[in-house]
């Protein structure tokens, strides 16, 4: 894997642990993923995230509030972080 790979992806990994953590909203990371997945088209990357992306797209537009939101997104990107946690060095 090449480094802008690895660094974009170690962001939206940075980014699913700020959502754990309530740092960040689902739709700054639905964001996050849909530029990261568009940067990485033409990596085998690129169907991990455009999925999870528009899972995200579909939470937010449900109109739940904040909280369930942030469940639903945690739960929409398990196999996500799941995938990132193997693909990425242990920092």
């Amino acid at each position: 894997m090449i480094v802008s790979e690895n660094l974009l992806l170690g962001n939206i990994l940075d980014a699913l642990d700020r959502l754990f953590d309530g740092e960040t909203s689902v739709i700054d990371l639905q964001a996050l993923l849909l530029a990261t997945a568009e940067a990485l088209r033409e990596t085998p990357h690129h169907g991990m995230l455009e999925g999870p992306a528009a899972d995200l797209l579909s939470i937010v537009r449900s109109g739940t509030d904040m909280e369930k939101q942030r469940d639903q997104a945690l739960n929409a990107t398990v196999q996500l972080r799941f995938y990132l946690a193997d693909l990425l060095p242990i920092e």
